[in-house]
């Protein structure tokens, strides 16, 4: 007998915000990948997790389907050469995956760099990752689920 398991598929599309404090360039970040938690089967619910290399995990009841792989968002911040900056992320409860079932809510970001910690390289530019967490519902109904969140950056 062989047993099909109902698949989810979810990720988020990114959007993109640009800040500056009055610098020579303003500072900026383009979205070059979207955060994506690959294929899992949601059981009776719990958390799949995408880490800012790459690594996914899961808890609770979640089986990861171990052919789909989960991604961390990625950016590319440019501006004034070695300007150091701030990274703001979405807040808890804040973002929601959509799709045929339940809405499934991220939360957890992380990025690297994180918090204050970015510098552009002497050519003006970094790479930023960004991952987190989404909480699956029991029965969370197969099917792709999507959304959108903002990262804001600043120059110090």
């Amino acid at each position: 007998m062989t047993r099909h398991w109902p698949m989810i598929t979810a990720g988020a599309a990114l959007a993109i915000m640009m800040a500056s404090k009055g610098w020579a360039q303003d500072v900026e970040i383009h979205n070059t990948r979207g955060l994506s938690f690959g294929s899992f089967v949601a059981g009776s619910g719990g958390w799949v997790a995408v880490s800012t290399s790459g690594v996914r995990s899961a808890g609770g009841d979640v089986l990861l389907i171990p052919s789909s792989v989960g991604l961390p968002a990625e950016y590319t911040v440019t501006g004034d050469t070695e300007a150091t900056y701030t990274i703001q992320l979405p807040g808890d409860d804040f973002v929601k995956l959509m799709g045929p079932g339940g809405d499934m809510v991220v939360n957890d970001f992380t990025s690297s760099p994180a918090g204050a910690d970015g510098q552009l390289s002497g050519g003006g530019s970094q790479t930023l990752t960004v991952g987190g967490r989404l909480n699956v519902g029991s029965g969370q109904a197969p099917g792709a689920y999507s959304g959108t969140f903002h990262i804001t950056v600043n120059y110090n």
